[in-house]
C-alpha cells in the first residue's frame, strides 16, 4: 500500500483508484481541504478583473486564456523539476485505463472551460458572467444526488441552491443592462464543464499526485488555446511581447489564477468531495464584495448582505453533511 501526498487517500493497486480512508478521514483534514479550496477560490477571483482589464489593453480571450496558461504550466513545471519525485512519465504510464481516461477528459473540460469563460468575460458585465457561471453547484450537487448517496446528496442539492441564491442576491447583475444570449449560454456552458471537471477529479489521478495532473491539465490547455489562435488569429500572440505592463499583468494571473488556484483546487477536492468544494468555491465572488467594501468604500445593499449570509451559512451547513 503506497501513501500519497494527500494523507486521508489510499491506494488500492487492484482497482487501480484511490478511495477515502475513513480512519484517516479526520476533522482536521476536511478543515485544511476546505481551507485549500477557498485559497484557490480567492486566486481564481482575478480572472474576471484580470480579463477584462486584458481585453482594454488589446488581448482578445483566446490569447489571454493561452499566455495564462502558458504561465501556469511553466511554473507547474518548475515546481515540478524540483521535487525529488521522478518518473511522472513512467507513473502515468503504469496508470489504469480508467484514470488515464478521466484524466485527459479533466483535461479537455479545462480546456473549454478556460475558453468559453474568457468569451464570456468579453460578452457580458463581470456580474452577470459570475451569476451564470456560478450554477455550476447545482449540476454537481444533482449529479450526486442522483448517483451516489441519494439522501445525503439531497440535502446537498438543497444547500447549493441556496448558495447559487445568495451568489445571484451578492452579484446584483443591472437588470437594465442587456445580456447577449451567446455570453449567456457560454457562461452556463463553462458552469457545465467546471461541474465535469470536478466530478471528474474527484476520486484523484493515481499515482502521478496533483501536482503533475495540473500541470498536465494545465499545459493542455495551453496546447490547445495556442492551436486556435495559430489558426485564428496569429498576430493575437504576440501582443504581450510588445507590452510590459500587459506581460506583468499575465504573468500575475498565471501565478496565481493559471498555477497555484488549480492545484490547491485539485487538493482541496480530494479532501472534502465535489459538492462540498463547488459550493465553498463561491467564496470568490463574496471576497471580491468584501474587498470592494473595504479598499473602494462600496457598502453592500441590503440585498448584497441577505446573499453573503446565504452563501456563508451554505458553505458552513453543507461541510456538516455526511453520507
Amino acid at each position: 500500500m503506497q501513501r500519497p501526498t494527500l494523507g486521508i487517500w489510499r491506494y488500492q493497486r487492484a482497482p487501480g483508484s484511490y478511495v477515502i480512508d475513513p480512519v484517516r478521514h479526520t476533522t482536521r483534514s476536511v478543515a485544511v481541504g476546505a481551507a485549500l479550496v477557498v485559497a484557490s477560490a480567492l486566486a481564481f477571483a482575478l480572472d474576471g478583473p484580470m480579463a477584462q482589464a486584458a481585453y482594454q489593453q488589446g488581448l482578445d480571450p483566446a490569447a489571454f486564456g493561452f499566455w495564462r496558461a502558458c504561465a501556469g504550466a511553466v511554473i507547474l513545471g518548475g515546481f515540478l523539476a524540483t521535487q525529488p519525485r521522478r518518473g511522472v512519465l513512467a507513473a502515468l504510464r503504469r496508470l489504469p485505463r480508467a484514470a488515464v481516461l478521466r484524466l485527459a477528459l479533466a483535461a479537455m473540460a479545462g480546456l473549454g472551460l478556460n475558453l468559453a469563460l474568457f468569451q464570456a468575460f468579453a460578452r457580458l458585465p463581470v456580474a452577470v458572467a459570475v451569476a451564470a457561471f456560478g450554477c455550476y453547484p447545482l449540476f454537481v450537487a444533482a449529479w450526486e444526488a442522483a448517483s451516489r448517496q441519494r439522501a445525503a446528496g439531497a440535502v446537498r442539492l438543497g444547500l447549493a441552491t441556496v448558495a447559487v441564491a445568495g451568489l445571484v442576491l451578492l452579484t446584483r447583475p443591472d437588470p437594465s443592462v442587456s445580456v447577449p444570449a451567446a455570453g449567456l449560454l457560454l457562461a452556463l456552458l463553462a458552469a457545465v464543464l467546471h461541474a465535469a471537471y470536478i466530478l471528474l477529479g474527484r476520486d484523484g489521478w493515481g499515482e502521478i499526485g496533483d501536482g503533475a495532473a495540473t500541470f498536465m491539465i494545465v499545459a493542455t490547455a495551453a496546447a490547445g488555446l495556442g492551436a486556435l489562435l495559430a489558426v485564428t488569429r496569429p498576430a493575437a500572440v504576440l501582443v504581450p511581447v510588445t507590452d510590459l505592463r500587459l506581460t506583468t499583468l499575465l504573468l500575475l494571473e498565471g501565478a496565481l489564477a493559471g498555477a497555484a488556484a488549480p492545484l490547491l483546487f485539485l487538493a482541496g477536492l480530494r479532501r472534502i468531495g465535489a459538492t462540498q468544494t463547488a459550493v465553498l468555491s463561491l467564496s470568490e465572488p463574496l471576497a471580491a464584495t468584501l474587498l470592494a467594501a473595504v479598499m473602494l468604500g462600496q457598502v453592500p445593499a441590503p440585498a448584497q448582505l441577505l446573499g453573503a449570509t446565504l452563501l456563508v451559512g451554505a458553505g458552513v451547513a453543507v461541510q456538516t453533511v455526511r453520507a
